[in-house]
């Protein structure tokens, strides 16, 4: 009988984003196969410690979150694994943490340093792939270096006065580091713009403002690999106004549909064959030009002009529509794995190939030599220390 894997299963955070990382790792349990994989839950409550105990995969517990972490066991990092805290530390081995948080020190890079420092294998994507992918300003430009198309946008610090003179309302206010589209307001003209520019700066220090995208619909694409990769049939998700929200996204059903699986959708998106390649092609460059690993899903806004009633292009619409790249959903996201069972791949089996995918890269991680014996140190020492 084959040894299991021992996977730790990350999830809660020091994030805005906090319950919806819990249920992405709860979906995570439920189809990971138990067969294969031991699993070791590790909850993150939102002060930042980090417990474990069986108990966190199981919702109806969340009903008393403080009676829960008191029942639970602290831990901390080690090289390997985790370890206990206590009068009788326990080691914990991993042989892999699979990460499942949403937003701030999970999802933007700062935990995969972490891992990358303790020197565990993970899934998703490395630390630069991460904060870039995380920074809605800083994943524009890389767009815009690589030749594809995006909106107009201008960035504010907190505190200080935007110039948009060259924004056409109505406009889009974001956070430019937090998902899940909190704190995005649309502002229709400009006696609204200093509140919602207030109220994006209460959770970032870094703000976006774009043109709104009117007259087209939201397309989505998901890639997944490590070296070599593929890509998923496209999406649209359909907004109850002008963008998805967080109830959109989370909130129209239970935990066994819940998260941007819940979200209403048409799947294939009503978009011609030649512009889904276009689409595919683009979702595939960005995710190869982050050192992508694992799955990501990459958001786009097509133009709307020529689709019909029925939600379908007519073939002469092939040329005719513009499509431009929106943001990067890095992991977790939702795991896009409602894409991936409508590629043919189903979920357990999509956790199956990122865990796989996490654990060549380590693999390939080791081929490099990170440390260097230069003997500095001692002839320093030798001739008396360091001098002014």
């Amino acid at each position: 009988m084959l040894k299991k894997l021992r996977v730790g299963l990350f999830f809660g955070g020091r994030s805005v984003e906090h319950e919806v990382s819990v249920i992405t790792g709860l979906q995570a349990y439920e189809n990971l196969d138990k067969s294969k994989y031991e699993i070791v839950p590790v909850y993150v409550s939102k002060s930042g410690d980090f417990y474990t105990s069986p108990k966190f995969l199981d919702l109806k517990n969340y009903k008393d979150i403080d009676s829960l972490v008191l029942s639970a066991t602290k831990i901390t990092f080690v090289r390997g694994g985790l370890q206990t805290l206590g009068f009788w530390p326990k080691f914990i081995p991993l042989d892999l943490a699979f990460p499942l948080f949403h937003g701030s020190f999970g999802e933007d890079g700062s935990f995969q340093g972490l891992l990358e420092m303790y020197q565990i294998p993970y899934v998703g994507f490395g630390v630069l792939g991460s904060a870039i992918s995380m920074d809605k300003v800083l994943s524009k430009q890389v767009f815009a270096s690589m030749g594809l198309p995006i909106g107009k946008y201008v960035v504010v610090l907190r505190g200080e006065k935007p110039d948009i003179s060259g924004l056409k309302f109505p406009l889009i206010v974001k956070p430019a580091t937090v998902g899940s589209s909190i704190g995005i307001n649309k502002v229709d003209n400009p006696d609204d713009l200093d509140f919602y520019i207030e109220v994006a700066g209460t959770y970032a220090d870094k703000i976006l403002i774009e043109e709104a995208f009117e007259n087209c619909i939201e397309v989505n694409c998901s890639v997944l690999g490590y070296k070599e990769v593929q890509v998923s049939v496209c999406e649209q998700p359909i907004p109850s106004a002008a963008f998805l929200s967080f109830e959109d996204k989370y909130q129209k059903s239970g935990l066994k549909t819940a998260g941007m699986v819940s979200l209403s959708r048409i799947i294939p998106a009503p978009i011609s064959e030649k512009l889904t390649k276009q689409i595919q092609e683009a979702t595939k460059k960005i995710f190869l030009i982050l050192d992508g690993c694992g799955v990501a899903r990459i958001d786009f806004f097509v133009e709307n002009k020529g689709i019909r009633s029925s939600r379908r292009f007519a073939p002469q619409d092939d040329t005719e529509c513009q499509f431009w790249v929106n943001e990067v959903n890095s992991p977790p996201g939702s795991l896009a794995y409602y894409l991936w069972e409508a590629s043919g791949i189903k979920f357990s089996k999509l956790l199956d190939m990122l865990i796989g995918y996490g654990l060549e890269r380590s693999q390939d991680q080791k081929k490099t030599t990170y440390t260097f014996e230069s003997g500095l140190l001692s002839k320093i020492a030798q001739k008396g220390g360091i001098k002014n």
